[in-house]
């Protein structure tokens, strides 16, 4: 126990001294002496024993304080040179210090540490500062931060709270782990990787034994349109496979075994419908955790473009060695390499024949050496040559080829081989030598046609001025050849004009010169006048040979020609002129008759020139509605009764008045504008009929005049058929009138035609009778109601010279009426004596001007009220 209260004592003792030290007074140590409570000695020992230790203390903490400065320096350097950015931030969240990391990165500027942060993320920080003073740390990932110069910083922060002193609140530590880069490099990653075509992805082992996707690229997209979630929602890529290839997938792709690598070519099917070649490669492998599961490896390269040139390059192949064109490979020797089957199809040799020889195997003796010579230079230098050759075939049978010879270059740029495309041109050869021959003959006659016959006439112009002597150009056209043509046949016609042709050729000269226009126009040159009579001769010779009968083929025929005649020096001076002018004395004489010849005079231009002026009014005449109708009744001859009116077109022109149909009908005939004129005229006289009948106006039936160009014209009776529904008229309301020429032009077609009217209802005369050729036996066929008697006939009557002959034809032409029980109708009646021998006669019937003129329509109407016209002899049109 002694010992036990000695220590307690002894402890007691340095309290004491500890305590005088610490409070530096003796007081209380004082009071507890005069108790007795411990001796001065020993109160004094202690104190020194206590000094003692005070003294090793204080040279333990000088050591430790040395020790703590120098972590202390050490720590503070590696703060302030971390590349790490590191800041200490307060209590407060206020940024007290920040190392030269965090100076470079960031905009100190800003005190509070939540405003580092953009203004999205601000609200981030503060739950990240008010975790780390709850917790005393908190990480917060991918924070965008306010980055030096005005960048955005994108970093991983960790907040860590410092340990606490008795002296300050505790402090943080915040660093900062920039992860902009890294985060662009994997933007940058899976943007590539959504763009790229290739594909690359890990499948899984599911529970059924199925694989099961579990990671792919973005790519995915790009390759099949399908996104990358809807991809991996499926579990497979077996929906995008082609049907085709689904049994391959399952076998070759999902199908392998652990330790299996597979390649295989498939065909997916993109969204927008379209097929995508792929190049699937996949492996096999097992798993380690968990212990036997297998997983695929694969990849997906996009070989679209690959097959594509491939298909390509198949067809290219197919199109050469099924190509039209020969095409021939060489090396630069000229060995040849590769021929296609053209080129064995022309030249009659196989490929074995060919392969490993020159083309001397092919090349004739025809061709210059020039020509194979400048052919090598060419291809020799780079350049591609162009020409034709004639190369022999197998047989020895010469052909003509074209061909084009191109230098191929290998990848370095030298030229290593020649390809020939060539063309067979033996038939164009010959065509071009036969259109040579046409673009200067007549293939009918083998006459000189118009270009080489104005050839010979401008030298035969120029040879006239160096001799001074005269010339004659002949323009010969056959009469009535159509004729020939539609009673025997184009055939028949053909074989008369070669046989005119050799005819001609016989009556020329040894300066003279026959040419063929076409058709069944010559031209004659005759290239050596004296004078200008001496081509009348030569006409005269032309007409008496043409009168005797020709023989062609099975038939033969007697024809006649007209013939214009224009001279040099007297008519023109040039080619064109000559054979102008001569034209134009041709026309003339057509238009006067058959079998004549005329000379050019100046005056037949003028009237050439006329009908020309003529023709395009009357063209313009359609568009501008000048063409109307007037109308002419026919009457009962006895009483003055308005039987019916013939419609009669006028040509109302506004510089010229009235144009005489003599002048316009011809000229339409003869263009075809006839074809335009009888519709029209049928469309107006339909239309008048119908406005007759809605004014009251008693309305009696309409003549109207067929030529022959609209009776054989196709789809006659249609046209007219439908014409009349248009108007909604009767067809009784209208007759047709055609002449016994056009009736007689082809009988059989003519009855057929006209016997279609006449079923239709529509009453139908033939006009200008006794003035063609018509037979009884045709007249008799022909479905006609009613005869018209040309006006030329009654113009006789009265006549003292040729009374006698016009009455006996009119009278035979009524009795022919009445045998065949038909109307005859007197037209041109003019005088009271042509109507009182009508009457005699047995005419009932009659038009012209002793009753009235053709009139317009508001002068014919109050005819048609009154129903009558007057019989004294006063025409009443006034």
């Amino acid at each position: 126990m002694k010992p036990h209260k000695n220590l307690v004592k002894t402890t007691r003792l340095r309290e004491q001294a500890r305590q005088i030290l610490r409070d530096r007074t003796f007081d209380k140590t004082l009071i507890e002496f005069r108790r007795g409570d411990f001796t001065l000695d020993t109160l004094l020992e202690e104190l020194h024993i206590y000094h003692a230790e005070l003294l090793i203390q204080q040279e333990a903490l000088r050591d430790s304080q040395e020790v703590n400065e120098l972590a202390l320096a050490r720590f503070v350097r590696l703060y302030y040179d971390l590349p790490l950015p590191a800041l200490l931030v307060s209590w407060e969240g206020v940024i007290k210090e920040s190392n030269a990391a965090a100076a470079d990165v960031l905009p100190l500027n800003r005190q509070l540490f939540i405003l580092l942060a953009q203004p999205h993320h601000v609200p981030v920080l503060e739950n990240a500062f008010r975790q780390a003073r709850a917790t005393g740390q908190s990480n917060c990932p991918e924070v965008f931060l306010q980055g030096a110069g005005g960048a955005t910083l994108i970093a991983d922060l960790m907040l860590l709270r410092l340990p606490e002193s008795e002296s300050k609140d505790p402090e943080f530590v915040c660093t900062i782990i920039d992860q902009t880069e890294r985060i662009a490099r994997e933007a940058r990653y899976r943007q590539l990787t959504k763009i790229m075509s290739d594909v690359a992805y890990s499948c899984l082992d599911g529970r059924d034994g199925r694989f099961i996707i579990d990671w792919m690229t973005d790519s995915i997209e790009t390759l099949t349109g399908y996104p990358l979630t809807e991809v991996l929602a499926r579990g497979s890529w077996r929906f995008l496979i082609a049907p085709e290839d689904v049994a391959v997938f399952d076998a070759r792709v999902m199908g392998i075994e652990p330790g299996e690598t597979s390649t295989h070519e498939l065909r997916l099917r993109h969204r927008d419908g379209s097929l995508r070649w792929i190049r699937a490669t996949t492996e096999c492998l097992l798993e380690s955790a968990p212990a036997g599961t297998r997983r695929l490896y694969g990849g997906m390269v996009d070989i679209t473009a690959h097959k594509q040139r491939e298909t390509e390059i198949q067809r290219l192949a197919l199109v050469v060695e099924q190509s039209p064109s020969i095409v021939l490979i060489t090396d630069t020797r000229g060995v040849v390499e590769y021929v296609n089957e053209r080129f064995c199809e022309t030249t009659g040799y196989s490929r074995q024949d060919v392969c490993g020889s020159t083309m001397d195997l092919i090349k004739s003796d025809t061709t210059p050496a020039t020509v194979h010579a400048e052919m090598w230079r060419t291809i020799l230098g780079g350049e591609t040559w162009r020409g034709e050759f004639q190369n022999r075939r197998q047989s020895g049978e010469l052909y003509w080829e074209q061909a084009l010879i191109t230098p191929l270059r290998n990848e370095q740029g030298v030229i290593s081989h020649f390809v020939k495309l060539a063309e067979d041109i033996s038939e164009k050869k010959a065509l071009s030598e036969r259109l040579a021959y046409l673009s200067h003959y007549d293939p009918l006659t083998g006459l000189p046609n118009r270009t080489l016959m104005r050839e010979q006439i401008d030298h035969a112009l120029i040879q006239a001025r160096l001799e001074s002597h005269g010339l004659a150009v002949l323009s010969i056209d056959l009469d009535n050849l159509k004729f020939i043509n539609d009673s025997l046949g184009h055939a028949a016609g053909d074989r008369l004009l070669r046989e005119v042709a050799l005819l001609l050729q016989t009556l020329l000269g040894e300066n003279d010169r026959l040419g063929s226009f076409g058709g069944d126009k010559f031209v004659l040159l005759a290239g050596h006048l004296r004078r200008a009579q001496d081509s009348i001769a030569l006409v005269e010779r032309i007409q008496s040979a043409l009168d005797s009968p020709i023989v062609f083929g099975d038939n033969r025929a007697t024809i006649s020609a007209c013939i214009g005649i224009a001279l040099y020096p007297e008519d023109a001076q040039t080619t064109s002129d000559l054979i102008g002018h001569a034209d134009s004395a041709l026309h003339i004489a057509k238009t006067e008759g058959r079998r004549l010849y005329r000379f050019y005079t100046p005056t037949l231009n003028r009237e050439i020139l006329e009908q020309f002026q003529l023709e395009q009014a009357l063209r313009q005449a359609f568009e501008r509605n000048e063409l109307l109708l007037h109308y002419q009744p026919r009457v009962e001859i006895a009483t003055g009764r308005i039987l019916s009116l013939e419609a009669l077109v006028r040509w109302n022109h506004p510089d010229w008045g009235l144009v005489s149909p003599t002048r316009f009908i011809p000229i339409a005939e003869a263009t075809g504008l006839i074809l335009q004129l009888g519709p029209l005229v049928l469309r107006l006289a339909c239309r008048q009929i119908r406005q007759w009948r809605a004014a009251g106006v008693p309305t009696v039936p309409v003549a109207v005049n067929l030529s022959a160009g609209e009776l054989y014209q196709e789809g006659l009776a249609q046209q007219i058929g439908s014409c009349v529904a248009d108007f909604q008229l009767d067809p009784a309301e209208l007759e047709f009138e055609i002449t016994e020429s056009a009736a007689m032009r082809s009988i059989d077609q003519a009855v057929a035609i006209l016997s279609n009217l006449r079923d239709m209802g529509f009453a139908l005369s033939i006009d200008d009778f006794g003035t063609g050729y018509a037979s009884l036996s045709y007249l008799n066929r022909l479905p006609m109601q009613s005869i018209k008697i040309d006006q030329s006939f009654l113009a006789e009557i009265g006549n003292i010279e040729r009374h006698r002959q016009s009455a006996a034809i009119v009278k035979a032409i009524v009795g022919l009426g009445a045998t065949l029980d038909l109307h005859i109708i007197a037209e041109g009646v003019e005088t009271q004596a042509q109507r009182h021998f009508l009457l005699e006669h047995g005419c009932q019937v009659a038009q012209g001007y002793l009753f009235a003129r053709p009139l317009p329509a508001d002068r014919i109407e109050p005819l048609l009220r009154a129903g009558y016209l007057p019989l004294d002899g006063a025409d009443a049109s006034g």
